[in-house]
């Protein structure tokens, strides 16, 4: 029987990473974030999903990938905003959201950074690639 690399990808397979500051995280080459799991209560100054335009890109060109879950500025994405894309009343992840200890986020995500908490330290994430 022939393996399937596609059916471990979401399974996080393809590597994780432990982010405990507030510097930007990129994927290693090729790979995406497709998934975040909240060790601590957690804020995003950064989280930049994928877009149409990115070589990782799995969605159709009309999806509004480019107005999901962003916050923040990453390279030469700017600000977002929500589109009827992502369905009606959808709001935009805002800095100020916090996510609860424990809770796994899954989507697809080209970088990430830690918001500051009132502490002046970053909450730490465990995040996981796919491709």
């Amino acid at each position: 029987m022939g393996y399937n690399l596609n059916n471990d990808v979401p399974l996080g397979q393809l590597g994780s990473a432990y982010l405990a500051d507030n510097e930007t995280f990129t994927p290693p080459t090729g790979r995406v974030i497709i998934a975040i799991t909240m060790v601590d209560e957690t804020s995003f100054s950064i989280l930049a999903p994928e877009l149409p335009t990115d070589s990782t890109f799995k969605g159709s060109v009309t999806s509004g990938a480019s107005d999901i879950n962003c916050i923040g500025t990453d390279d030469a994405l700017g600000n977002t905003t929500v589109t009827a894309a992502n369905g009606t009343n959808a709001d935009k992840v805002d800095s100020s959201d916090v996510f609860p200890k424990g809770l796994t986020i899954y989507g697809r995500w080209k970088s990430v950074k830690l918001a500051t908490g009132t502490t002046s330290v970053p909450s730490t994430v465990i995040l996981y690639f796919g491709i």
